[in-house]
């Protein structure tokens, strides 16, 4: 049985048991070759997954090929209307023309026009979920759908149920994404976590934290609020700063930091947002707008996350929402919505809130930045919740009992063939 001293050093977070199962299941499937497919290599939750997870898999034996399929100007705006109808944004209608300009854009990737030696093809999001019905050699595939499909809107799910019958295997975030009525044989939950060696949530000092604050043009002597996510419209950046102005008639110096790199290459409206909510700050000094991947690094991402005075995440729908892990590891309670991926990390009271509402999330904001010894009560719950739930390994259990059940299914079919 191969082991790793990658992931051995992750036995004084989560046990060496829970490390011991992922070698005897990484074991079974030794010499297995996966191929990976989405739109971006920088910028969003999936390159961020395959960045950690291929080359520690592959140390025990599981060879990866990560390929990206980029899409162009007018199917990245087409699949960011899928994306708000996929998630609860309305009962629209897609327009056929814009169907097939995907699906003929999608059938002539000069990457894949050769077939790959890949024994499993591993297909993110909904982007790319027509890829295994157009290209029969990616059999046997499974698709991960990474957005927050609680509520779909019905044209949108119709689209995407079009092309599942190509795929062995569906995955989802969470129970409650999973598309209604599919077989539970067919589908599988698979709950992310986030690696606490990565630059971003390794510890920083408080010297360090305050060089970035400097560095971003905040000043580290008052009160911060900070929501780090991308510019998107799901993300409910308007309500951070109505929140920060409610919060601001209480305490004067406070301020707010939004912190959302412009690295992701398939998020074609975060520009247009980004400009809306420049207007809607109406010139205040104290909102701070960062979006420069120059300025805002990993190493400034952790910083926020680590010493602002509070931690918001205001996003209506969220299909994990791994800038919420993150926090929490940090030991900072997040407040949250009643969006699909907080309801999955969050206990309300207990290592942050849940709040829809403007008024009661500026109540909750004003509490803990009045009350530190509470902030720092849920703080300590929070970090704790990651460390049990929320950590890479658990993660990884769940991509290899994917793989298991694919490969699995494969061997018995052509054993009865």
């Amino acid at each position: 049985m191969r082991t790793s001293l990658q992931f051995d050093r992750y036995k004084r977070f989560v046990g060496e048991e829970m490390i011991s199962r992922i070698y005897r299941m990484a074991d079974e499937l030794a010499g297995l070759h996966v191929l990976h497919l989405n739109t971006t290599y920088e910028g969003g939750g999936v390159a961020e997954i395959l960045k950690v997870l291929i080359p520690l898999l592959e140390e025990l034996g599981i060879r990866h090929t990560w390929k990206v399929v980029p899409l162009d100007e007018a199917s990245n705006h087409f699949t960011d209307r899928i994306v708000d109808l996929l998630q609860g944004g309305g009962t629209d209608e897609l327009p056929v023309k814009d169907q097939h300009l995907l699906l003929e854009n999608l059938g002539r990737v000069p990457e894949l026009a050769r077939p790959s030696p890949a024994d499993i093809c591993f297909v993110h999001d909904f982007q790319l979920v027509p890829l295994a019905k157009l290209y029969p050699w990616m059999q046997p595939a499974i698709w991960f759908c990474h957005v927050d499909t609680a509520n779909p809107g019905p044209h949108a799910e119709a689209y995407i149920r079009r092309f599942l019958d190509a795929y062995e295997l569906y995955g989802f975030n969470s129970q409650a994404s999973v598309f209604k009525g599919l077989p539970p044989d067919l589908t599988q939950v698979v709950t992310l976590g986030i690696d606490p060696f990565r630059v971003k949530n390794r510890f920083l000092t408080p010297a360090q934290g305050t060089e970035a604050f400097v560095r971003c043009g905040i000043d580290p002597a008052r009160p911060l609020i900070s929501q780090i996510s991308r510019f998107g419209h799901w993300k409910n950046p308007w309500q951070v700063i109505d929140v920060y102005r409610l919060v601001k008639q209480e305490i004067p110096a406070v301020q707010v930091a939004l912190i959302g790199a412009m690295e992701a290459a398939d998020d074609v409206s975060a520009q247009e947002v980004l400009a809306n909510i420049q207007e809607y700050a109406a010139g205040d000094p104290d909102i701070h707008l960062l979006s420069d991947p120059h300025l805002i690094t990993h190493k400034e991402v952790n910083a926020f996350q680590r010493y602002s005075s509070v931690i918001l995440q205001r996003s209506t729908r969220e299909g994990f929402g791994f800038t919420v892990t993150e926090a929490l590891w940090k030991s900072q309670p997040v407040i949250g919505t009643s969006a699909t991926g907080m309801r999955i990390q969050l206990i309300d009271g207990y290592n942050g809130y849940i709040v829809d509402e403007t008024e009661a999330c500026a109540e909750y904001t004003l509490k803990l930045l009045q009350d530190r010894a509470l902030w720092r009560r849920l703080g300590q719950h929070a970090h704790e919740h990651v460390r049990k739930n929320f950590l890479f390994p658990s993660m990884v259990m769940g991509y290899l009992e994917a793989l298991c059940r694919v490969s699995n299914r494969v061997r018995v079919a052509a054993s009865a063939d």
